[in-house]
C-alpha cells in the first residue's frame, strides 16, 4: 500500500512538473507566447504534507548573489525534477514573505514567494499530500508606504 501511495504522489508531481514546463516552454504556433505573458510566472508553488500531518519544511544554507551565506526555512516549494523509479523529487525552496516584507512560514500570512537557488532531494515515501498554491503569490509586490 505504501509503495502505491508513493507512486500516486510521484505521479501528481510529474503532472505538476509538466504543467510548469508548459508555462516555461509555451511555444505553440498561435497562443504560446500569450500563455507565458498571461501567467507571468515559471513556477507553480506547492506545499508538501507529511504522513504525520505536519507540513514538510526544509532548512538550507544558500549563497546569495552578494556572496553572504544565509540559512532559510520554508514550507513552500517548486518542482525541479523527479525520479519516477525511485520516487524522489528535487525541489527548490521558495522564500515566503508577509505583507511587511518579513520572512514567515505561516500560510495565512504569506503575501509573496520568491524563488531561491536552494535545492533539496525529497523522498516521496514520507509525503502523503500535495497542496498547489496560487501563482499570484509569485507576482505580488510588497509595497510599504511611509506613514507621513
Amino acid at each position: 500500500m505504501e509503495l502505491e501511495h508513493s507512486h500516486c504522489i510521484c505521479e501528481a508531481l510529474i503532472e505538476l512538473k509538466t504543467l510548469q514546463d508548459i508555462l516555461i516552454n509555451s511555444s505553440t504556433k498561435y497562443f504560446g507566447p500569450l500563455l507565458s505573458k498571461i501567467a507571468g510566472v515559471d513556477t507553480i508553488p506547492f506545499l508538501l504534507l507529511k504522513k504525520d500531518g505536519l507540513l514538510s519544511h526544509l532548512l538550507l544554507d544558500i549563497n546569495e548573489k552578494n556572496g553572504k551565506r544565509e540559512c532559510i526555512e520554508s514550507n513552500f516549494f517548486r518542482i525541479e525534477s523527479i525520479d519516477k523509479e525511485n520516487c524522489v523529487a528535487i525541489v527548490s525552496i521558495l522564500r515566503p514573505f508577509d505583507i511587511k516584507g518579513n520572512h514567515t512560514n505561516s500560510i495565512g500570512k504569506v503575501m509573496r514567494l520568491i524563488k531561491t537557488p536552494a535545492r533539496k532531494e525529497v523522498h516521496l515515501s514520507s509525503i502523503c499530500a500535495i497542496q498547489v498554491l496560487d501563482t499570484e503569490l509569485l507576482k505580488r509586490r510588497i509595497v510599504i508606504e511611509p506613514k507621513w
